[in-house]
């Protein structure tokens, strides 16, 4: 799984979370064992929990892949499952084998095992 997006660990496990109008956090899980830790059941396999800032550490998280030494943003196709790779560097992408799907951008879809995926953490600071 490729995450990218807003995160808060709370209790010792990381969630994706919203912040609401009120400045609060709400945390989001997919795992109906946090209804344990005070979570309720939203929809389907959804679970929330609202917190306040101060039971949280917010942070971002950016995924990218290295690919034949080359690092990309990465995300994951949700067709296929597979890694997708892109990139504006228009000589990097013919090199690699990338196909053009915008006017500058380039992207390739790859195996799991092809990449490694690592994940840039940077602090979420509340505006």
């Amino acid at each position: 799984m490729i995450r990218k997006g807003k995160y808060a660990i709370h209790n010792g496990s990381e969630y994706s979370f919203s912040l609401l109008e009120d400045k609060s956090i709400r945390l989001i899980s997919n795992k109906h064992a946090d209804l344990s830790q005070g979570f309720k059941h939203l929809d389907e396999n959804i679970y929330i929990k609202n917190v306040s800032v101060e039971e949280v550490d917010l942070f971002k998280i950016k995924s990218k892949a290295i690919y034949k030494g080359e690092v990309f943003p990465a995300s994951e196709e949700r067709r296929t499952g597979k890694v997708l790779l892109d990139t504006t560097n228009t000589e990097l992408a013919k090199r690699m084998g990338f196909e053009r799907t915008d006017k500058y951008m380039y992207s390739k879809s790859v195996e799991w095992d092809e990449v490694n995926i690592i994940e840039e953490r940077k602090p979420y600071i509340l505006d």
